[in-house]
């Protein structure tokens, strides 16, 4: 557990809008398969199981506007799944190898680390200590794809 820490998914407004729509916020219907296992979901921030009910479907990490501000894809489950705890860095991605992209407040990327499988959670506090980080973004190596935002708690 890491009190100072956030780890952020797909906000559940957002999944909500999408599953109600039945296509994301950039025209993608949103089409149900069958998951084969350990595809990375990025609503409860796990690893598909399979046979789990999972989209693909395009998301924006970033609120803010700005050439950082990315669409890319995302794995979800197409029903409710479980909330994930905001304070602990998920157990599915921790021995994973990862990008973090560190931002600051305006939306500019900082720097990039590329972390070796169980160094992650180390990299990110090492990160935090930048007062001028904003939050990471946690990525995948291969294909470049969001996983989760990280921020400083409050």
């Amino acid at each position: 557990m890491n009190p100072e820490l956030v780890y952020i998914p797909v906000p559940f407004s957002e999944l909500d809008r999408i599953r109600c729509n039945g296509h994301d916020d950039f025209g993608n219907a949103v089409v149900s398969r069958t998951a084969g296992g350990g595809e990375p979901l990025r609503c409860c921030l796990t690893l598909a199981r399979a046979g789990d009910q999972i989209a693909l479907v395009s998301h924006r990490p970033m609120t803010a506007g700005g050439p950082y501000a990315e669409v890319g894809p995302v794995f979800v489950h197409t029903t409710d799944c479980p909330v994930p705890a905001a304070d602990v860095f998920p157990l599915d991605f921790r021995d994973r190898q990862a990008v973090l992209r560190p931002y600051d407040v305006s939306g500019q990327m900082l720097d990039g680390v590329v972390a070796e499988p169980g160094t992650s959670e180390a990299e990110l506090k090492r990160l935090f200590e930048d007062a001028t980080v904003d939050s990471v973004q946690v990525r995948n190596v291969i294909a470049g794809c969001w996983n989760f935002t990280v921020r400083r708690q409050g």
